[in-house]
């Protein structure tokens, strides 16, 4: 038998223990970690939509732009989600540990604009079937050139998460001015993807697959994840299959999945890019 004291010196124990663990779970939001690292958020103003980015500039000709993943486009393989912002932010957590002086992180299309009015003109195809449409990828290379604008660079490197990996050769297919890309987990082959996975074609965006040639001369890192069941290295193979680039690697990460591990692996990785950056 406890005494009355006991259980409440016990109740108390537990309630501790779980308030702890609700701190160290607790996941910043995209404003929290982008002010502690000194980011300021923007809302750029594109034909079709407004996209949100959160910028550290510094006086520099190269300007690094990481681009967010597809976000929480789905909520089981059947129900898309009414609102696709990440939870959490990997680009911007990947961004925020880029020692480089000039970095921005780039959302993609509705992310971080549901209950705005910068949400109007967003449907649910925008982050599905349409996730990289005409439209989509016109509205961000928009934006990248105000933003390279307002930095006053000369030069992009472009580095995309996910599902911004493709847009990331989509967007380097359209320019002049991108020196670098790289990926992370990058889906860069969407029909190769949706027949992996047995989900629909993606039929309303453009195919990164086919842009390999407008991207040839530009030098490029693909990073995959060894343990990553949603995009495999064979996503990228088959992309530098298609290519006959002299710059171009796959790196297979071991330790990482599709979301996890790249946040603790990424400043070694940022350390290596850079000791071998041609």
């Amino acid at each position: 038998m406890f005494s009355p004291s006991s259980l409440l010196q016990r109740l108390l124990v537990t309630i501790l223990m779980f308030s702890a663990a609700g701190c160290a779970l607790h996941s910043p939001t995209a404003t929290e970690l982008a002010t502690e690292n000194n980011f300021i958020r923007h809302v750029y103003t594109a034909p079709t939509f407004d996209i949100v980015a959160y910028t550290r500039f510094a006086p520099s000709d190269d300007l690094t732009v990481y681009i967010e993943g597809d976000g929480r486009a789905w909520l089981t393989r059947t129900r898309p989600s009414s609102d696709p912002t990440p939870v959490p932010p990997l680009a911007l957590a990947l961004a925020v540990k880029d020692p480089t002086p000039n970095v921005v992180y780039l959302a993609r299309p509705c992310q971080y604009t549901a209950g705005t009015s910068g949400f109007r003109t967003c449907t649910t195809r925008d982050w599905t079937s349409a996730r990289m449409s005409p439209d989509v990828i016109n509205d961000m290379n928009n934006t990248l050139t105000q933003i390279k604008t307002e930095s006053g660079a000369r030069r992009l490197h472009l580095v995309g998460y996910s599902g911004g990996g493709g847009v990331a050769i989509l967007l380097a297919a359209q320019r002049k001015d991108v020196a670098s890309i790289r990926t992370v987990a990058g889906n860069l082959n969407i029909s190769l993807w949706t027949r992996l996975h047995h989900v629909s074609p993606l039929s309303e965006s453009l195919p990164p697959e086919n842009y390999t040639l407008a991207v040839r001369d530009i030098p490029q890192t693909h990073y995959v994840g060894a343990e990553d069941t949603n995009i495999p290295v064979e996503i990228a193979k088959s992309f530098i299959k298609k290519s006959s680039g002299a710059h171009i690697a796959v790196n297979v990460i071991s330790g990482c999945s599709h979301s996890k591990g790249w946040e603790e692996k990424w400043p070694y990785l940022l350390r290596a890019y850079h000791q071998n950056a041609p």
